[in-house]
């Protein structure tokens, strides 16, 4: 069976280290996008050879592991439940999609594959601990915990990437799609994005209250 990262011990570098690394490839991945991202320009941006960052993270997987961990380390901040698991839900969302707003490759990379570092097990617990309690079983509660997050990242997947800009710009010009033309105009604001992710949270959580009373 594969050694995963998690159950390995670090090693220990002078100028090297698993944090320093995996902060230079969020910087790198929010800069570039993820898919440009490689071991070869992570070394350069850290001004260390390529094989020195192998001693510590062993293939790509690896450091992608590594850099999705930390990014939801970094929503985690007071999503403690209350009791109240309409709230904790809304916040979980709110907490999700300011991770997406910051790292705009995180929803597409977690659509990928499973991810369960340390910071990922722990806002499952999280999650799961805010509707325990209601009369589900496990499996119900992470379905209800599962439609959240593939609420907040089929949102985010469904925003225009850079190379859309120009495409859809064109379309709109045309003149042969007036209703879709519309559409676009009138959604092109960070206030508009906005008001459709508050209200479309709000009709997946009047769906959830159906199981969650």
């Amino acid at each position: 069976m594969a050694e995963v990262i998690w159950s390995r011990p670090e090693r220990t570098q002078p100028h090297l280290s698993r944090s320093k690394i995996t902060a230079a490839a969020i910087a790198l991945a929010d800069e570039r996008g993820v898919d440009a991202l490689s071991m070869r320009q992570l070394a350069a941006e850290l001004g260390c050879g390529t094989m020195s960052l192998y001693r510590h993270v062993r293939t790509k997987d690896e450091l992608l592991d590594l850099m999705v961990d930390a990014v939801v380390g970094e929503g985690r901040a007071d999503l403690r439940p209350t009791g109240d698991w309409r709230a904790d839900l809304r916040r979980i969302a709110h907490a999700e999609r300011e991770v997406a707003l910051r790292h705009p490759w995180v929803p597409r990379l977690m659509a990928t594959r499973s991810f369960l570092g340390p910071n990922v097990v722990a806002a499952i617990e999280s999650a799961l601990s805010s509707v325990d309690g209601r009369g589900l079983g496990t499996a119900e509660m992470v379905r209800v915990i599962d439609t959240v997050t593939a609420f907040v990242h089929g949102f985010q997947n469904s925003l225009p990437r850079l190379e859309d800009v120009h495409y859809l710009k064109s379309l709109v010009d045309s003149g042969e799609h007036p209703r879709f033309a519309r559409m676009v105009e009138e959604s092109d604001s960070h206030s508009d994005r906005d008001a459709a992710f508050e209200w479309q949270l709000e009709r997946v959580l009047d769906g959830l209250a159906t199981v969650l009373g």
